[in-house]
């Protein structure tokens, strides 16, 4: 069987400081052609820097959410006749030199959804704040109990995706509660529960090279209650 043909989706909001260097890099490991950048909503330049290198632009008018850009690139995905997706982002934490570990198993039909994992052996996170070292495990084993499956990082935002998995009707990723990070976890939980392939595998996820207030774009309370909200709604019935 020859291997899966794959999109990467670079999500990217106002990141000018570190896109130029991440599509760098990524060239060196993926096919541009096989490269969606999608800006959502960006004013500084980095949607115009990621252009002019050459690189296919999806542009959202204003900041709908990263839930709703990675919608628009399985959209894009699926038009295109794409078997998986690969969910990257443009600030450089997730490193495009994991990609042959996060991409391969779905590339060679070997699962149909990898996520990675900084906490399994063989993954790291250098820079990675003291509370978030604690709180990701604990909210990892938390989800783990409600879905009846062991993940060490359910936060790990590099994942893939094999495109079938979506032409399922009980999965409805077109709902607008899901724009922003609670769509990732919305998959993620219909996935555990489904008798599909699903694997976790070590990455690398570096915080050292992002300056203070920079490291993450999650806001306390506000984020994290975005992260929990769908173990609580699926698991309640309140949302399917």
């Amino acid at each position: 069987m020859l291997p899966l043909k794959g999109l990467v989706i670079v999500a990217n909001y106002n990141q000018i400081r570190e896109i130029g260097s991440v599509l760098d890099r990524l060239e060196k490991h993926w096919p541009k052609a096989d490269v969606l950048v999608v800006d959502d909503g960006s004013a500084d330049g980095s949607r115009e820097l990621a252009q002019s290198k050459g690189y296919r632009v999806e542009i959202h008018p204003q900041n709908m959410g990263i839930g709703a850009a990675i919608r628009t690139g399985i959209h894009f995905a699926q038009s295109q006749g794409y078997d998986f997706v690969v969910i990257s982002s443009s600030n450089g934490k997730i490193r495009p030199e994991d990609l042959p570990s996060v991409a391969g198993p779905v590339q060679r039909n070997e699962a149909d959804y990898t996520t990675g994992s900084r906490f399994m052996k063989g993954g790291a996170s250098p820079g990675l704040t003291p509370f978030r070292r604690i709180m990701i495990p604990i909210f990892s084993w938390g989800a783990s109990l409600l879905l009846g499956r062991l993940f060490s990082d359910i936060t790990c935002g590099f994942r893939a995706y094999r495109l079938s998995i979506f032409k399922d009707p009980r999965l409805n990723i077109e709902q607008e509660w899901l724009n922003r990070y609670e769509l990732e976890y919305y998959v993620h939980y219909w996935a555990a529960k489904q008798p599909i392939r699903i694997r976790e595998v070590p990455v690398t996820i570096p915080y050292t090279h992002l300056e203070k207030g920079r490291k993450s774009k999650i806001k306390p309370f506000t984020g994290w209650w975005s992260m929990v909200r769908p173990f609580v709604l699926l698991t309640l019935g309140i949302r399917r």
